[in-house]
């Protein structure tokens, strides 16, 4: 790919994000809602294609690859325009009074994203799908060895109804990324190795791009006596062996409380050798590839001649082909110290709680972990003390699955979060936003400064903070308060406290133009005189958007609202000779238009303290 063809391609994206980031948090949401509908119609295809094309188990493609992905989906559409709606903050009432602070998420614009060989629907979609939600639009970098993912992601999202160059998915050499990353996008997005990790790091910081790494992982599990063993042994094994060891929450370490370790070895060897290795979607695991096992045997031929012992396979020439188990690893061998991505276990002793924090902490990886003991205080205990980014109890790699819970590692394992709420924020720009709550001509901390301003606030900041007595403290609290009442009393009145009012109107489905507003105190100029509305103003209609939201900040009392698309931009409600409007209207209450607009009456309503939502449905138009 040149730098031409990289540039043109986010270019493209950029456009389009123009178009997608201005649709409402909903609309969005539907669009995603049909793209979660064509993945449901036809999981068992899709699960089939995946399965194939990455030589793992058709249930491991279904539940990793499909079910996570469709499970995601459905959290953002319910919770997304609750996460990505602005948020009244709180202030220090002494220095702002009568001041209004809000958080806004915002789209970064356009998000690069790199997606992995080992799930590569799941790693691809899952931050697709939040980007998008949160009003970016995605070049997809699916892994060059799962063309045929891509081009199903491709499909799945044209037929979801998805605007063009919204969503661009490429599968080209992995050489490509650099162009791609050169082309600066808004934010990154990067699925992998730690080695390409790093290099994608570097690239970025380059262009001051921020990124998300989800980088590779050297799990631990700790063992300890009082554990439910059987179950343990279970959980290990599939932590450890499931798709192959490509996992990167996969358990590649165990540690074993010295008084269980004869017992749980000898199990887990057993449970090992009953496993189903063989190139059926039905069997338990396929074996590896040689590019795959390749490093794999390496790694392992450097612990056996460091010392290591080889519990499975009984045969050393069947290493690479079926899982690993390996007791006696010395801790500076490759097999510890480096990222492994396949089916081996290094299993080792400890004495103590002590000991076993101090073995799973000794790497520079910090994914996941798991804990297996019956003691829930310890297990709170022991995960507190672990540097992973996730700890799961008397289980394994089911994290990742919850969409409401944030993923991510620490160390050589990557930096940020995804999931949840925090895959939104990832994805967002954070925007502060402050509203005088008054209009007097200037501030106390504005020019010009004086002697006695800098000793009345001087003597408050004294009195607010000191560290006297309570009595004292409480005296000194009433000054402070007199004080900055003194010092910051508005020199006009200030507006009145306000309550937020969040008006969705549904538009009719050839909206167009601009969405005008009006609000009413008294029935005075109900419903169209705009000279006297408290509130008014003029949105503009994106093409497509079946709502519009309007927020605003009103003082507790009686209103009515009415709405109207001004489809010629003209700022007033067209009518007929009759009288008969020619634009689509609606009012609060949705009252019916019948002979003559509605009353103030039908349509008013109550703002008290509490914030308020209300709907509004245009009808009619000529």
């Amino acid at each position: 790919m040149t730098s031409v063809e990289a540039d043109r391609i986010v270019e493209q994206a950029r456009q389009a994000q123009s178009r997608w980031g201005a649709l409402t948090v909903s609309r969005r949401c539907e669009h995603l809602s049909r793209l979660r509908q064509a993945i449901s119609s036809e999981c068992e295809g899709i699960a089939i294609t995946i399965a194939q094309e990455t030589s793992k188990p058709l249930l491991d493609s279904l539940s990793g690859d499909v079910m996570v992905t469709l499970e995601m989906l459905r959290y953002y559409e319910s919770h997304a325009p609750k996460i990505l709606r602005a948020r009244r903050l709180s202030k220090p009432a002494l220095f702002f009074r009568g001041i209004q602070f809000e958080s806004l998420l915002e789209p970064y614009g356009v998000a690069l994203i790199f997606g992995p060989s080992n799930y590569p629907f799941q790693l691809a979609m899952v931050p697709m799908i939040t980007a998008l939600a949160a009003g970016n639009a995605v070049v997809l970098k699916v892994s060059e060895r799962a063309p045929a993912t891509a081009h199903l992601i491709a499909r799945l999202c044209a037929e979801a109804g998805l605007p063009a160059d919204v969503v661009q998915v490429l599968h080209n050499d992995a050489a490509d990324s650099a162009a791609l990353i050169e082309a600066r996008p808004d934010v990154i997005f990067f699925t992998g190795s730690t080695r390409n990790g790093q290099i994608v790091a570097l690239s970025a910081a380059k262009h001051m791009i921020p990124s998300i790494l989800e980088l590779g992982g050297k799990d631990a599990a700790l063992v300890f006596a009082d554990c439910h063993l059987e179950r343990a042994v279970e959980g290990i094994t599939y932590g450890a062996y499931s798709n192959s060891g490509r996992v990167c929450v996969g358990t590649k370490r165990a540690f074993v409380q010295q008084s269980i370790y004869g017992e749980f070895v000898l199990r887990l060897g057993l449970r090992i050798a009953q496993l189903n290795v063989d190139k059926d979607m039905h069997a338990d695991l396929y074996p590896l590839g040689e590019e795959e096992s390749g490093l794999l045997c390496e790694q392992v031929e450097d612990a056996l001649s460091c010392g290591a012992t080889l519990q499975w396979p009984l045969d050393p020439a069947s290493v690479g082909r079926t899982p690993i188990l390996l007791t006696d690893v010395p801790p500076q061998s490759s097999l510890l110290t480096e990222e492994s991505f396949g089916p081996v276990l290094c299993v080792a002793p400890f004495r103590d709680e002590a000991e076993a924090l101090a073995l799973a902490n000794a790497t520079d990886f910090a994914l996941g972990a798991s804990i297996w003991t019956r003691d829930k205080h310890r297990a709170r205990r022991v995960a507190t003390a672990l540097s992973a980014g996730s700890c799961a109890v008397n289980d394994v790699i089911r994290m990742i699955a919850n969409p409401h819970a944030p993923f991510g590692g620490n160390r050589l394992s990557g930096y940020g979060r995804y999931h949840g709420p925090e895959g939104l924020r990832a994805f967002s720009r954070s925007k502060t936003l402050m509203i005088a709550g008054s209009l007097r001509s200037r501030e106390i901390n504005w020019f010009p400064f004086t002697a006695r301003t800098s000793r009345q606030l001087a003597g408050l900041l004294k009195f607010r903070h000191s560290t006297a007595g309570p009595i004292s403290r409480l005296a000194r609290l009433f000054l402070a308060l007199w004080l900055g009442a003194a010092c910051f009393a508005p020199t006009n009145a200030q507006a009145p406290s306000s309550t937020r009012l969040d008006i969705t109107v549904r538009l009719t489905p050839e909206a167009h133009g601009e969405l005008a507003y009006l609000v009413f105190q008294s029935p005075a100029g109900f419903p169209g005189d705009t000279a006297k509305a408290v509130r008014r103003g003029f949105l503009a209609i994106s093409p497509g958007t079946a709502q519009a939201h309007i927020a605003l900040d009103l003082p507790a009392g009686t209103y009515a609202v009415s709405v109207y698309e001004d489809r010629n931009a003209n700022h007033k409600l067209d009518h007929n000779l009759l009288g008969i409007p020619r634009e689509p209207v609606g009012a609060s209450n949705n009252p019916r238009w019948r002979m003559g607009p509605p009353r103030f009456e039908d349509c008013s309503f109550v703002v008290g303290n509490k914030p308020e939502s209300i709907t509004i449905s245009l009808v009619g138009g000529l």
